[in-house]
């Protein structure tokens, strides 16, 4: 393709996309890509009537680099007479006190700032430079963390006020468009750094599948992305519409008839299922394996059974129906409302990572955490070998036939024989929390910790029992 047909092509999509007498923020890193657009969109401001800011947003991870690519922005447009803003952020640190990923830390406090700016300039869209090879490349990513519909349904050209004019646009003819209009551009050194999973999927998962499988695979790829995204909105409605006809409010708890949620589809129970856990939740990621628990406990009706979720939710079953709210609340319908003595809470170790906290009957929580090496062990503090947990503890009381290993003993011995042992009156011994996985006990909490033999290398899991004086919930 010429020069000419290039530069014809990208402001055709650009028209395409953006209405006509629009207020347009561009975000703009001094790149390829976005130095394009918003050449392209300054370009056809008389034809369409476009205003144009760009905002650029310096991340705080490439020094001296980062800071000659905002100033180069910052010339770039004040050369054109287009409004500037830049915005310092810290991605590492938020990385760092969030428990993300520095790219997911980085993505997020970006657009909070490009937004932002949106709303104070009230402007009419936020346009992105996004293209088809980004589009492949999400599309790729997201199949290989094992995502549904809506992640390989990849990035929409339109997202409310989010606009990006150029995904169906090559990376080769965005550079193509940059040679004809005699643009120069900032190269991120770190899209050449491996580490970082995108660039090993752009350097060479990509060319590799390219060369040995399909030349157009970029084109694929982004066609596969439309379909999926337009199965995602057909599945999306119809779990929609199920939501409105069955899940309702009790208390503060969100409920669903069981007998419905097992009738229909697997994509709407789905579906239905995280969009009850989206409102109750303050953060985290619903995973694959957490709407599979729930929808376990909703198939074999388990009653008295607390399932703790991501963002401090949980679920629970009772009498035909599907209960999720905050983890404390759960609990306190389990113990409350659906047996007479406390029953269980299931975990998953896979959501427990640097820290997780349940809540617990009586004023009481249990503060869990994935560790490289064993505290000092108290009786309120104890430890076991991470392998030992396998994929799911439970927190539960006593149940007939238990039996206890003790930490420094020689064997182990019924439940019962070590509270007459250890002198536990009659009374609370029904009250005493147990940490369990499996049918091995790993903590009596507040008591003793399991032994092992033979411990296997690795991590540990460090639990610690959390009590209130008052009684109120930590």
């Amino acid at each position: 393709m010429t020069g000419s047909a290039v530069v014809t092509k990208v402001l055709k999509e650009i028209k395409k996309y953006v209405p006509q007498g629009s207020f347009v923020v561009v975000a703009c890193s001094g790149g390829a890509d976005s130095v394009a657009l918003t050449d392209a969109v300054r370009h056809l401001g008389g034809e369409c009537g476009y205003k144009i800011a760009v905002m650029h947003v310096e991340h705080g991870l490439r020094g001296e680099e980062a800071l000659r690519d905002a100033a180069f922005t910052e010339k770039f447009c004040a050369e054109r007479g287009i409004a500037f803003a830049c915005r310092h952020i810290k991605a590492g640190e938020y990385a760092q006190t969030q428990g993300l990923s520095v790219e997911d830390a980085a993505r997020r406090l970006r657009y909070r700032e490009l937004w932002q700016y949106v709303d104070e300039l009230g402007a009419d869209f936020l346009l992105t430079a996004h293209h088809a090879d980004d589009q492949a490349e999400t599309v790729l990513m997201q199949l290989l963390r094992g995502s549904g519909t809506a992640g390989l349904g990849g990035m929409q050209v339109q997202s409310g006020r989010l606009l990006r004019p150029l995904l169906f646009v090559r990376r080769s003819e965005i550079e193509a468009y940059c040679e004809a209009r005699g643009l120069d551009y900032c190269t991120d050194s770190t899209n050449s750094d491996l580490h970082y999973t995108r660039n090993r999927i752009r350097k060479e998962l990509l060319p590799y599948l390219e060369q040995k499988f399909n030349q157009q695979l970029v084109t694929a790829l982004g066609q596969t992305a439309q379909l999926t995204r337009a199965d995602n909105d057909f599945a999306n409605y119809h779990a929609q519409e199920f939501y409105k006809k069955f899940v309702q409010t009790e208390g503060t708890l969100l409920c669903c008839r069981a007998e419905a949620l097992n009738k229909v589809f697997a994509a709407v129970s789905t579906r239905v299922i995280r969009l009850m856990w989206d409102e109750r939740a303050t953060g985290g990621e619903l995973g694959f394996e957490h709407v599979q628990a729930v929808l376990k406990l909703v198939q074999n009706a388990s009653s008295g059974k607390a399932l703790m979720l991501p963002g401090k939710t949980a679920a629970a079953y009772s009498y035909g129906k599907l209960y999720i709210g905050a983890q404390k609340e759960i609990v306190t319908f389990v113990n409350g409302s659906v047996t007479e003595n406390f029953d269980v809470i299931t975990v998953l170790t896979k959501n427990i990572g640097s820290g997780l906290t349940v809540q617990l009957p009586g004023g009481r929580a249990l503060q869990l955490s994935i560790e490289a090496e064993m505290p000092r062990l108290a009786k309120n503090i104890a430890a076991v070998p991470f392998e030992l947990a396998g994929e799911e503890i439970t927190i539960r009381t006593r149940r007939n036939g238990d039996r206890f290993y003790p930490y420094g003993s020689a064997g182990s011995k019924k439940l019962k024989d070590y509270f007459i042992d250890a002198k536990v009156p009659r009374a609370e011994r029904d009250k005493k929390m147990l940490v369990t996985a499996g049918n091995k006990i790993l903590w009596i909490t507040g008591e003793r910790q399991a032994g092992w033999k033979n411990p296997p290398q690795g991590a540990w899991l460090v639990m610690e029992l959390i009590e209130r004086k008052d009684g109120q919930n930590a």
